[in-house]
């Protein structure tokens, strides 16, 4: 082979590896320009993605800001729909969950579109219970307003009832005034009486007064007790048994003196009086005269001896 032949040779052979270069150059600069491309619209889909992500947190939680502040100006009402606000709370959760997987942007809007309609529930059961309770309030304070008059009538009432009582009560009693009690001395066989303050000369004990008028009272057989108490406490009386005892007040008391009188609702002098028995003697100090009737107390006087 000559000199000329291996020459043409060479150059078959090196336009033959331009045109591979060519071919493979071409190859990869289409190859470049289309990750080039494909990349550029990773990214710009990646932004998009990011960008609707942001777009849709911030959605929810615009959705969920506006929610706290009803769920605040609503106070305790909350407490009624708890069960509302828990299914609020887990859709909620379930949405941020979707974002943050970035699930398909529609169902995350379809489901925030969902959230937003629950909200917009809970506020309409909100403000009916918000009426439903006002009226309420409104009808118990009427019904309490009420209930503060009708007891204010009845204490009223009751009291009317306690003074017209007492009146009457006062009314029907009998009352001794002009009491006097005084110690006897006794002369010439006791025909003569003398008052003496002297324990040693005291033969008896008189007790006068004037009974009032009342016509309350029915007239008729009336019983009178006096109770004379000695300095020591102890009462004078015939003896101790039932038959020297009275009841006033639901108190079982023992008399000295008793006298049955006929009352005609008019006033009416009174005296009752005590002898003492043979061998008894009156000592100094302070005696005791107390006056009832078998229902009430009507009075009392006291006699000091020396």
């Amino acid at each position: 082979m000559g000199q000329e032949e291996i020459f043409i040779k060479e150059i078959k052979k090196y336009k033959t590896l331009t045109i591979i270069f060519a071919i493979i150059s071409v190859i990869l600069a289409i190859l470049l320009i289309y990750f080039s491309l494909n990349i550029r619209q990773v990214v710009i889909e990646k932004k998009a993605s990011i960008d609707q992500q942001v777009e849709l947190q911030a959605e929810l939680d615009s959705i969920l800001r506006e929610y706290e502040i009803i769920k605040s100006e609503y106070g305790e009402l909350n407490e009624q729909l708890s069960e509302k606000d828990s299914a609020i709370v887990r859709q909620a959760k379930e949405i941020e969950r979707l974002i943050h997987a970035q699930a398909d942007y529609r169902k995350i809007k379809k489901k925030l579109e969902l959230l937003q309609n629950q909200g917009k529930e809970y506020v309409y059961l909100l403000d009916s219970l918000y009426t439903v309770n006002k009226n309420l309030t409104l009808e118990n304070k009427e019904v309490k307003e009420k209930n503060i008059k009708l007891s204010q009538e009845k204490e009223e009432l009751v009291k009317e009832k306690e003074v017209l009582s007492e009146k009457v009560s006062t009314a029907t009693k009998l009352k001794a005034y002009n009491i006097s009690f005084k110690g006897i001395a006794l002369r010439l066989s006791g025909k003569k009486e003398s008052e003496t303050e002297k324990a040693k000369r005291i033969d008896q004990f008189q007790v006068s007064f004037t009974l009032s008028e009342n016509e309350l009272i029915p007239a008729g057989e009336l019983n009178l007790y006096c109770r004379i108490s000695l300095p020591d406490g102890r009462v004078l009386a015939l003896g101790s048994g039932d038959a020297y005892t009275f009841t006033n007040n639901e108190k079982l008391l023992q008399y000295t003196i008793k006298s049955t009188i006929q009352y005609e609702n008019k006033a009416k002098k009174i005296t009752m009086v005590w002898d003492l028995r043979k061998g008894d003697k009156a000592v100094p100090g302070t005696y005791t005269a107390q006056l009832f009737t078998d229902t009430d107390y009507i009075g009392e006087a006291i006699l000091v001896l020396k």
